[in-house]
Parts: structure tokens; C-alpha cells; sequence
């Protein structure tokens, strides 16, 4: 908590963005909340190893675990900031699904979506067994969550989970959505929510708004102001949007 505290801080001395997101918060102190993170590992964002040795020193895939270098919600230019920072990878010699219960059509397609560097893996990085076949020692990430990006777009800012707070108000803003910060333990409730820049057809929204309204939706996204309306005729409210750059549909999907 300190070190969001601190990051925050200096944050705001930086970016007239983060000031205006930072007075949202204070002006409704309750939208924001600090919660406890499931204990179930962490979020990677997940490529191919085609570097030209024995396995399993190579031929595996690279780890990177997200929001490494973004512990706020950003405005656009913050976010292509954070992207010019080079992040820790991690080197698994192998993906266990197991507790994802997937057959073997959807591994298949699961790992062309990774080759396609479109998917996202939440599990726990464990040594791999020993077998007498392999002498080098490796790890495997052992998988219990698993997300495709809907189409190709950039994933721009940090990576979250939204999903509707339930709440309905009279007046704007309000704070319609909750977004968690992944691989953190930091939540914060939000007025506006645009699928606009992630680009996906009529079939991919519906489905989108259909996860924010149930288990939540993973997104990259970016914040915008939004100036809302006043039925009483007073000056109207500002409020916090979040415009998402990237969708990530659960998988498999549920039926």
C-alpha cells in the first residue's frame, strides 16, 4: 500500500492526468477500496520461445507479468510511456493446463492465440518434475485462468477487470463500474466505460457487456474525463471515464 501511496505522489507532480483522476477520487472517496487479491497467482501476458537451442533450455515461453510498471489507471500518453519500459520476462519450459480442464482441441487452439502473442495466463510459476529425459532443470507455469484478446488491436495501458457495480443514480456522474487493477490489490469505481477503441464487431460488445455485468471483463484501457448533465439545470458534474484499447474474453468461453 506504502508504495502505491508513494508512486501516486510522484505521479501527480508529473501528469495534469493524473491530478485530474486523483481529484475524482477525492471527491468521492468511498468509489475507492482496497482489496484483498485472490490467491491464485498472477496475471502474464505470454510469447513463444523461438530461440535455437535444446529444450528445455529454449523452445518454451516467456512470461510477463502485467501492470509490472503501471500500479494507476493512465491517461493515454501515460500509458505509451509505460510501454517504452522494457519489463521482466520469466522462462517456463512448459504450460500445465490441467486445472483449466481443457481438451485437446482447445490447447491446440489456445496455444496458436499464444503464438499470436493474444493471450493472457494467471497461475504459479513451479519447478517442473524431474524426469530422467531431462537433465536441465526448468519451470512450468501451472495455469488455472486463461483470456484471448477479441481481435489484434495494441494493448494499450494498464490491464484491468471491469465489472458493473450495480449502482444506478439520478444524476451524473456515477460511478457505474469497478475497475481492478490486475495483479494488485488495488479497486476503484469509475462513471464511464467506452468500448469505442477496441474495435470489436456487434457479436464481441454484446459479449462484453454480457461479461461486465457478470464475472467481469479483462481490458486494457486508458482514463478520459467526462463532463456528465444535471436534470436541475445545475453546472454539470465531471466525472472519469475508462476507454478501453483491448479486450480479453475468457477461455474457454462459458456456455
Amino acid at each position: 500500500m506504502s508504495t502505491i501511496i508513494s508512486f501516486l505522489s510522484h505521479a501527480i507532480t508529473r501528469s495534469a492526468g493524473f491530478i485530474a483522476l486523483c481529484a475524482s477520487f477525492s471527491l468521492a472517496t468511498q468509489a475507492q477500496t482496497i482489496i484483498s487479491p485472490e490467491q491464485i497467482g498472477t496475471t502474464y501476458s505470454v510469447k513463444a520461445d523461438y530461440r535455437k537451442c535444446a529444450f528445455p533450455m529454449c523452445g518454451g515461453w516467456f512470461l510477463t507479468p502485467v501492470n509490472q510498471y503501471s500500479i494507476q489507471l493512465q491517461t493515454e500518453d501515460e500509458a505509451y510511456q509505460s510501454a517504452a519500459l522494457l519489463p521482466n520476462t520469466i522462462y517456463v519450459a512448459y504450460i500445465n493446463y490441467k486445472r483449466l480442464g481443457l481438451t485437446e482441441k482447445q490447447i491446440t487452439e489456445l496455444n496458436s492465440a499464444i503464438h499470436s502473442e493474444q493471450v493472457l495466463l494467471r497461475g504459479k510459476v513451479i519447478n517442473s518434475p524431474v524426469s530422467s529425459r531431462v537433465i536441465a532443470r526448468s519451470k512450468t507455469l501451472a495455469a488455472n485462468g486463461a483470456w484471448v484478446g477479441a481481435n489484434k488491436n495494441t494493448a494499450t495501458g494498464p490491464y484491468l477487470k471491469v465489472s458493473s457495480t450495480g449502482i444506478m443514480c439520478i444524476t451524473t456522474p456515477c460511478p457505474y463500474f469497478n475497475a481492478a487493477l490486475i495483479n494488485s490489490d488495488y479497486s476503484s469505481e469509475f462513471h464511464d466505460l467506452s468500448l469505442e477503441k477496441a474495435t470489436l464487431d456487434r457479436e464481441q460488445e454484446a459479449q462484453a457487456w454480457q461479461a461486465i455485468s457478470t464475472e467481469g471483463l479483462v481490458i486494457t484501457g486508458t482514463t478520459y474525463e467526462t463532463t456528465d448533465f444535471d436534470e436541475t439545470g445545475a453546472e454539470p458534474g465531471k466525472g472519469i471515464g475508462i476507454a478501453a484499447t483491448k479486450v480479453f474474453f475468457a477461455f474457454p468461453a462459458k456456455k
